[in-house]
């Protein structure tokens, strides 16, 4: 026996979530797009966890587009879809997601959940294959580039199980969408995932912490090794993929001051040592441009008191003594001081030119300022990811998305115009004192 439906003849032995997403299927009449997902996964994990988890076991949240915060406002790569939700089995101690989800009670309970991918579905069938109104329409014809993993990475060694990621790659191949991958998996550069990575339409940056494979595998205890990261990316690089090394965050070595201010370190420490945190060496940079990476991304870390604890649990180091005592006095995360963020990324940039490697960095979470005060410092000044002119399918970025529609978007309208002002004002401010980061190199910090 079978349930009728426009485009499928449906058994009625189905499960019930099978039945809802292949109903929604049935409404893409006339759809080009060659279905062979296995829509039964999502039944499959509900009996396999043998009660339905608080949430369900469809993550329902779709398409974000989040540059109507102040935080990311001026990202360029703000327009998200993440292919599961709930969690990420890479478990991070430093993960901001982690933080924001636990005090929910939705971390990893018990594990992170796949996306609706008939909704994804339907999305790019209404706007690319009709004339029907979508709340999509206006940034996907504009071909605004998706990033890929942004609460949870889209590429956890689970997907070869679900195939979820691997779905979404053939409807991004299909329909000749532009994405950029945010990973730490290796996953990205397997056989059965990277020939669907087509290098015109997408970028893949692998997020790396450090080269200290003991320290790295206490602080991120689910992600593929730093060894292996590095072969995924010669296999990218090799098969024609742009890709960038994402050292963010960038994890500081010394207390703050160490750098620009050591006396004051000194006195602070007295006879106690100054606590170091190796998670890199001298010969990080010259690895990752040994496969090929052309391109390396830094963004300097901030941390939840949460986030700090977790850390000093995990590599049994202080973190806390890393922070000036006046900025653990503060609310909310905790940051270095813009002299010694100036210095490490002047150091970072001298090894990537030492390296033949271009540099770049990532404001989020530093402020406005940062954005401006950094830019002259990128290799590409059109793009902090620097992907513009390197993939020839982006043409246009988050930035490109007016006022308007990000405050359609935002979930509170309210902050998204207070978000909008401060952008305005920062701007204006920066015009002001002749601050394009063109005319005053990000060195003045150290002056």
């Amino acid at each position: 026996m079978t349930l009728e439906f426009a485009q499928f003849a449906i058994p009625i032995n189905i499960g019930p979530i099978e039945l809802e997403m292949k109903r929604t299927l049935a409404k893409l009449v006339g759809s080009r797009y060659p279905d062979t997902f296995d829509w039964g996964t999502y039944d499959r994990i509900t009996r396999m966890l043998g009660e339905t988890p608080r949430g369900g076991v469809v993550y329902s949240t779709t398409f974000k587009l989040v540059n109507h915060h102040s935080s990311c406002s001026k990202c360029h790569y703000a327009f998200e879809l993440d292919t599961y939700g709930r969690g990420c089995f890479h478990n991070c101690a430093y993960c901001y997601a982690k933080d924001q989800l636990e005090s929910h009670g939705y971390w990893n309970r018990p594990q992170p959940f796949p996306v609706n991918l008939a909704e994804i579905r339907k999305i790019f069938y209404t706007v690319f294959e009709t004339e029907k109104p979508n709340k999509w329409r206006d940034i996907l014809e504009k071909k605004v580039p998706l990033r890929l993993g942004s609460m949870s990475d889209c590429f956890m060694w689970l997907d070869t199980k679900y195939g979820v990621t691997k779905e979404l790659l053939k409807i991004l191949r299909f329909y000749q969408y532009p994405y950029i991958v945010f990973t730490r998996s290796d996953l990205v550069a397997h056989d059965d995932y990277l020939p669907l990575i087509d290098p015109q339409l997408a970028t893949v940056q692998m997020s790396i912490v450090g080269n200290n494979q003991t320290l790295t595998r206490y602080l991120e205890p689910g992600a593929p090794s730093y060894r292996r990261r590095l072969v995924a990316l010669k296999k990218m690089r090799n098969a024609g993929i742009w890709t960038t090394v994402r050292i963010n965050p960038l994890f500081p070595k010394h207390p703050d001051g160490f750098l620009t201010d050591h006396e004051t370190v000194t006195r602070r420490f007295g006879t106690t040592p100054i606590p170091t945190l190796n998670l890199y060496n001298e010969e990080f940079i010259q690895e990752i441009a040994e496969t090929g990476t052309k391109s390396i991304l830094v963004g300097f870390v901030r941390l939840s008191p949460i986030a700090i604890k977790n850390m000093t649990r995990a590599i049994d180091i202080d973190l806390k003594s890393f922070f000036l005592p006046s900025e653990l006095a503060k609310p909310g995360d905790k940051r270095y001081s813009d002299r010694e963020i100036a210095a490490y990324y002047n150091q970072f940039k001298t090894q990537c030119a030492s390296a033949g490697v271009r540099f770049s960095t990532c404001y989020i979470g530093n402020g406005l300022k940062d954005y401006y005060q950094y830019q002259d410092s990128w290799a590409n000044k059109q793009d902090c990811c620097d992907v513009v002119g390197n993939v020839s399918s982006f043409r246009t970025t988050s930035q490109m998305i007016d006022w308007d529609t990000r405050i359609k978007q935002a979930s509170c309208k309210q902050e998204a115009m207070k978000s909008q002002s401060q952008e305005i004002l920062a701007d204006e401010t920066n015009k002001k004192h002749c601050l394009p980061s063109a005319n005053v190199p990000f060195e003045r910090e150290l002056k």
